[in-house]
């Protein structure tokens, strides 16, 4: 693995800047197979350059979250109320078309930039994005779409280090039994996302404000 970097607009993040994202976040109470798995993952993670993004305690899923599409064409600070309430409401439109639904991430793997739960199957969460990236489009044009996340998947952990993922890979499939959770789906959230050089890390880390909750098939 090598140290993780964010970007915007195709560009490494500057410290700080802020920009609107589509997430979708597992929560507790709902999404406990997966919390429970994130939690066998985290004192593994510890052995490695890797900032895990869980909480510490099993019912705080912390910054874990499904990217549904980051939003490029300018900086969070540039979106007034207005345009922010008009984004929620043009994702409301779109995904009142789309159902709610179940379907399991994992199992862990160190890659590059950490360790990602990917989702499978994947084709009702593809359909999502694409929804997603619709009502994106109708607001703010092809410009505001400058990102592909790849596969959909969760990342457990961003890298700030150098490291190799073999071991990693090794301690993960010895240990984390079961190996897959489910994850429910039933609405996404607009969030303002800022990522922040951390000196003390040598890192990256993520923050982020709610701007709206956007339930599926209304």
């Amino acid at each position: 693995m090598e140290p993780f970097v964010p970007k915007f607009q195709g560009r490494p993040w500057v410290s700080g800047v802020r920009a609107l994202h589509v997430y979708v976040l597992p929560r507790p109470g709902v999404d406990d197979d997966l919390l429970a798995m994130a939690q066998v993952c985290r004192p593994i993670l510890a052995g490695y350059p890797i900032d895990p993004q869980c909480g510490s305690e099993p019912d705080d899923a912390g910054l874990l979250h499904l990217t549904g599409e980051m939003l490029a064409d300018a900086p969070a600070a540039e979106y007034d109320e207005a345009a922010r309430a008009e984004l929620a409401n043009s994702l409301s439109a779109e995904l009142s078309y789309v159902a709610a639904f179940t379907t399991e991430v994992g199992p862990p793997i160190g890659n590059i930039a950490g360790v990602v739960l990917d989702v499978w199957p994947d084709e009702d969460a593809v359909a999502l994005i694409e929804r997603i990236r619709a009502a994106i489009r109708k607001t703010r044009g092809d410009v505001a779409l400058q990102h592909s996340g790849g596969r959909p998947h969760i990342s457990l952990g961003y890298s700030w280090g150098s490291a190799s993922s073999d071991p990693l890979n090794s301690e993960l499939r010895n240990m984390v039994i079961p190996r897959r959770a489910t994850l429910f789906v039933d609405r996404v959230h607009l969030l303002d996302v800022a990522w922040t050089l951390d000196e003390e890390l040598g890192g990256w880390r993520m923050t982020w404000e709610p701007v709206a909750e956007i339930p599926l098939g209304r």
